[in-house]
């Protein structure tokens, strides 16, 4: 598709996935979206022909755009603890930078044609376990404790995910704030404590430092 074309549907889409998440699907037409676009139904009708074929391009377009970074995040020769750490960022980055689309995309799947929804089903499905993977890969190499890797992903995934519910952008955190706090829980909960980086090995030649102190000092 032709530059100016592809920008013109980009708009469309994003107009009218703001108008879905405001509205609802059912409720919002094509009139309202021609009208935000100060477009005529005509011109509208050379992109899409029907409200149905842009609820599918939104939701298509936004698990292919999940799908593209976990596929470079895996091509990479990063350790897997490196990997999920890039998943999650990621993740929360484009979840906040196409909060409308989420929305349409995990509010109005029953509004798919089925043939379509299918489709959607098997390409989230490869995205958890293009997840999964990754943390099975951490535990083979010692990295994350031996938890079991689909109960982590559906974890980490309901987490990220829900972020479409409740973030403000007007608000206080930003996608690093988030993305900080995310990974601090998840870190918690399956580095190894040799895996957890630099400021935990500070930590302890601190206290280690300390301690010796405190032993120098009783025995003065």
């Amino acid at each position: 598709m032709e530059p100016r074309r592809q920008a013109v549907r980009d708009r469309i889409l994003r107009s009218a996935a703001d108008l879905f998440r405001e509205r609802g699907y059912r409720a919002a037409t094509l009139d309202e979206i021609a009208a935000r676009l100060a477009m005529s139904k005509p011109s509208l009708y050379g992109y899409f022909h029907a409200k149905e074929d842009m609820l599918a391009a939104i939701s298509r377009e936004t698990i292919e755009g999940f799908t593209r970074e976990l596929a470079l995040v895996q091509r990479s020769a990063l350790g897997p603890d490196e990997k999920l750490r890039r998943v999650v960022r990621q993740h929360v980055r484009f979840v906040i930078a196409n909060r409308s689309f989420l929305t349409v995309f995990f509010s109005e799947e029953p509004s798919l044609p089925p043939r379509i929804a299918r489709a959607l089903a098997a390409q989230k499905d490869r995205y958890d376990k293009g997840v999964e993977a990754i943390v099975a890969e951490g535990v083979r190499r010692g990295v994350f404790r031996d938890v079991p890797a689909r109960l982590v992903v559906f974890g980490m995934l309901g987490m990220l995910n829900w972020l479409y519910k409740w973030y403000n952008p007007a608000g206080r955190w930003g996608a690093e704030e988030v993305s900080a706090a995310f990974l601090d829980l998840l870190e918690g909960g399956i580095l190894r404590a040799r895996a957890r980086g630099p400021a935990l090995t500070r930590r302890l030649h601190r206290l280690r430092r300390e301690l010796g102190e405190v032993a120098r000092a009783l025995d003065d």
